[in-house]
């Protein structure tokens, strides 16, 4: 247990958290939830985790997948990183990125455009 623990500790450096965490994290969702369809699973957790989340008091499920949730929510975002030295890009931001691009690119050509016009080119 103690080798995972410094396992753990040396892979969460001080850089690594506030490269992960968004300024703005407030637990996202968590004061206006969206409700959406839920599956009946069984899932295995380790006992200290269940003990704690069962200390909280009823609805410490909810409290569970709002968690992962969170989770989800900062990884598809590229708020948070899955790992140390993560590079990965989400799809929605490499999307983004590109739309930026064409933008820009038409931007540029609008602007050589009226440049052309003030110099009486066109």
């Amino acid at each position: 247990m103690v080798h995972d623990l410094e396992r753990l500790q040396n892979g969460m450096t001080d850089e690594w958290l506030r490269e992960s965490l968004p300024e703005e994290w407030t637990g996202l969702d968590y004061l206006a939830p969206v409700p959406r369809p839920q599956t009946r699973i069984t899932l295995r957790l380790d006992g200290d985790m269940v003990k704690w989340f069962r200390r909280m008091g009823p609805g410490y499920q909810k409290r569970i997948n709002l968690v992962l949730r969170i989770y989800y929510q900062g990884l598809i975002s590229g708020q948070f990183k899955a790992y140390p030295n993560d590079d990965t890009v989400p799809r929605l931001r490499l999307a983004a990125l590109a739309e930026l691009k064409y933008v820009d690119k038409k931007m540029a050509g609008i602007v050589e455009k009226l440049n052309r016009i003030g110099r009486g080119e066109e």
